[in-house]
């Protein structure tokens, strides 16, 4: 298309709408696709795989693209976290440990353990994975960035440690791209540990903290910027883009997804804009 769309979710399969963007033209890219064994977001596809390396085939040919669109001087933040083989998701956790979405990892079908890579009680490594997967696209890993959750989503298991993170990776595809250290320093988020709080928003279970976002959104793109997020979800990366002056692009698949994040930014739209009107009559007294 010669025009990029902006302020807009599209609905649909983002790996087929990317086709639509062309190569070099978005300058901020942050997203969380769906994890392997976890949530079905009504796709039946990505993440629903029954082996775990077809999980991670997959999810490079939407890196590939994603390669393709960024722009020379962009960033590409991707947050993606793992599991262990055999338990579907986190369908053992039971009373207290047990989740609201455990109906989703039911009827998900896997490939059979072959006492090497897949055994039971294995953690995959699908972050890391993924990650040598891009590498060997031609990305530059900046960052292996650890998200610490104070609050994570209970999931118990009597002979291990509890899993308190997710890794954001931050990509490049050149050695000179924009990145505002004085900014990350005065933010406090120049470091590659972060402490950020989940944030579930609604229907949406796995939805993404604004307060995650915003930091990555100031460090990395410029006021007006257009920042990409191909599996927008419950919307937080046009809400954190709006509130830091950035346009936003979204893509998502699953429909109700889609009304469920346009009715989020409609209200924090009205929200901004309140704001805007009483600093302006607060700045008109002084």
């Amino acid at each position: 298309m010669n025009t990029i769309p902006e302020n807009k979710i599209i609905q649909g399969d983002s790996l087929i709408l990317l086709n639509d963007l062309g190569s070099n033209s978005i300058p901020l890219i942050l997203t969380s696709p769906p994890y392997f064994l976890c949530r079905d977001y009504g796709n039946g596809a990505l993440g629903r795989e029954a082996n775990p390396l077809d999980y991670v085939k997959n999810m490079l040919l939407w890196t590939k693209q994603l390669k393709r669109v960024l722009a020379k001087e962009g960033s590409f933040y991707f947050n993606i976290g793992d599991v262990y083989f055999g338990t579907k998701g986190f369908i053992r956790n039971k009373g207290q440990y047990a989740r609201k979405t455990d109906i989703h990892y039911k009827e998900h079908k896997i490939v059979k353990p072959d006492g090497a890579y897949l055994q039971y009680k294995q953690s995959l490594m699908l972050p890391e994975r993924i990650a040598i997967g891009m590498q060997e696209q031609g990305w530059i890993l900046r960052n292996k960035i650890i998200w610490e959750k104070p609050n994570p989503v209970p999931s118990y298991s009597p002979d291990r440690r509890y899993p308190v993170y997710e890794h954001i990776f931050h990509f490049v595809k050149s050695r000179k791209y924009y990145f505002d250290l004085v900014k990350a320093k005065e933010l406090g988020h120049h470091r590659d540990v972060i402490k950020c709080g989940i944030e579930p928003f609604g229907k949406h279970q796995a939805s993404f903290p604004v307060s995650l976002l915003l930091p990555f959104i100031e460090t990395t793109s410029k006021i007006g910027d257009l920042v990409l997020d191909p599996f927008m979800g419950s919307g937080s990366v046009a809400i954190a883009a709006l509130m830091k002056g950035r346009r936003y692009l979204g893509f998502e698949i699953n429909p109700e997804f889609c009304i469920l994040a346009e009715e989020r930014i409609k209200h924090k739209k009205v929200f901004l804009s309140h704001s805007k009107a009483a600093l302006y009559k607060k700045e008109q007294r002084l």
